[in-house]
């Protein structure tokens, strides 16, 4: 653990509670996967990097996204789908195996075997909805498509932003509120200004 996420997590502004989820995510991230199936979770894994490139934000630092992701599914996480999609963890099984589909149809080959452009090609046109309707491997619809790759988005830059080292490291000091006994806040706020109990 670096001196600075020490200096966050053990910060007296930061509540049981919120310190006690914070590391729980700490351990997430270094589970094993337990929802998607081996191949599904191998593709997210690839997914998660095309969309976030980690280093251009923590540098050296690298979080497993996918697996925090694998497991929100032993909830039901907030509720909210496109009625269009079938539940979570089956949208995401049908989703990253139309990735895969697709992938054999434009590029005759796997996902994780293609170039990081034609990655970024599958992805545009996942977003797009621009996916050819004709791929009969394909479980998910072009439409489908679209909508599950924005939900896919959401999860990727929440698992990383829920996650202590990434808040430590950008320096995002939200949760530091208070302790158990006071609540402090942030009486103000400016984009130069640091309080005396924020990381440096």
């Amino acid at each position: 653990m670096t001196t600075s996420l020490s200096f966050f997590l053990n910060s007296p502004h930061l509540s049981t509670h919120t310190r006690t989820l914070l590391l729980e995510r700490i351990n997430q991230e270094k589970a094993l996967p337990q929802y998607l199936s081996p191949k599904a979770f191998s593709l997210l894994k690839i997914v998660c990097d095309d969309i976030l490139p980690q280093e251009l934000l923590i540098g050296n630092t690298h979080l497993n996204l996918a697996v925090m992701i694998d497991h929100t599914f032993a909830s039901s996480r907030d509720g909210w789908r496109f009625a269009e999609l079938p539940s979570d963890l089956e949208a995401y099984e049908a989703g990253l195996m139309t990735l895969e589909a697709h992938a054999y149809d434009l590029f005759k080959t796997r996902y994780e075997k293609l170039t990081s452009d034609q990655r970024g090609s599958l992805l545009d046109h996942a977003y797009d909805g621009t996916f050819s309707p004709f791929v009969s491997q394909a479980p998910l619809t072009p439409v489908q498509m679209s909508l599950w790759i924005r939900d896919v988005r959401a999860d990727i830059l929440s698992c990383f932003l829920s996650h202590p080292i990434p808040q430590t490291l950008l320096g995002l000091s939200a949760n530091l509120t208070g302790g158990d006994d006071h609540l402090e806040g942030f009486p103000s706020i400016s984009a130069n200004e640091r309080k005396p109990f924020e990381a440096e």
